[in-house]
């Protein structure tokens, strides 16, 4: 790959040069392109400004140190792209910019701070995060109930519970009962000292590998990780893994669902087992 021709494609006049190079950095994680990455979050194209920051994200740690710098110098629109970039890399060292970005000017910065530190599990900041609730934009709000179903403390379902008695929107309730019983499941969880790992459903990870193959990556290994009894997460990793030439991911992954359907649904092995020994041959 000549990254240093699709950086200068990035930089084209034509916005359909530049979708085409944006989507070819997708995966990439070379600190080469962190800079061009960062300046194409604030391209004219709404696309291509989304994509920079889902790809900066999916680097984590490599670009963070850049990501803050820039962060910390942006406002408005520019930021919001930023935030959501620094959301993605889950990196707690994050978590005090992203309480600083409740008080923000623009609401999408604040959505999206307030929606990271939810996924951050950041429990301690639970009495910034409630701060959303009485936001004047709609968005950030439901960011607050989310934010608080993954917090998922007595305290945070307690707002939730308030939210949902104070608010007339019918849609709003709908979202407010969805993050409630997702709150009560992971308190009850660790009460009981189990861990829950939140996994998406799969036809929104299939999504995923249309506009952030990473992405979608990392949810399917979340099935793994929990040893969830569902075949398609480990299909669809082992389809990607070999479509990106990446054999040795490809049989730990075929390896994981023989040993996990091994123990509860036999019947399963079958198809993973021939893939592995086509491999092997």
């Amino acid at each position: 790959m000549n990254l240093e021709r699709i950086i200068e494609d990035l930089k084209d006049e034509d916005v359909q040069v530049r979708k085409l190079a944006i989507e070819k950095l997708e995966g990439v994680k070379d600190e080469f392109i962190i800079d061009d990455l960062i300046i194409a979050t604030t391209d004219d194209n709404a696309q291509v400004r989304f994509k920079a920051a889902t790809i900066l994200g999916n680097m984590g740690d490599i670009a963070f140190e850049k990501l803050i710098k820039e962060y910390e110098k942006s406002e408005g629109k520019n930021k919001r792209f930023l935030a959501f970039a620094l959301k993605e890399t889950n990196n707690p060292k994050s978590i005090n910019y992203f309480v600083d970005a409740i008080d923000d000017e623009d609401f999408g910065v604040r959505k999206v701070a307030i929606r990271a530190l939810g996924e951050l599990k950041a429990e301690d900041k639970l009495d910034y995060i409630s701060k959303g609730l009485k936001d004047e934009d709609w968005g950030v709000r439901l960011a607050t109930i989310y934010a608080c179903g993954d917090i998922a403390t007595s305290e945070s379902i307690d707002l939730i519970k308030k939210a949902r008695r104070n608010e007339k929107d019918d849609d709003f309730k709908k979202s407010c009962k969805k993050a409630l019983k997702k709150a009560e499941k992971l308190l009850k969880a660790k009460e009981n000292g189990q861990t829950i790992i939140s996994t998406l459903p799969i036809s929104r990870i299939k999504e995923f590998e249309k506009t952030n193959l990473q992405k979608a990556i990392n949810e399917y290994e979340k099935y793994l990780t929990a040893e969830k009894v569902k075949d398609m997460p480990y299909k669809r990793l082992a389809i990607i893994y070999r479509k990106n030439n990446d054999y040795d991911n490809e049989i730990r992954v075929l390896n994981k669902a023989i040993e996990v359907f091994s123990k509860e649904k036999p019947e399963k092995v079958d198809y993973f087992q021939k893939r592995l020994d086509k491999l092997s041959g």
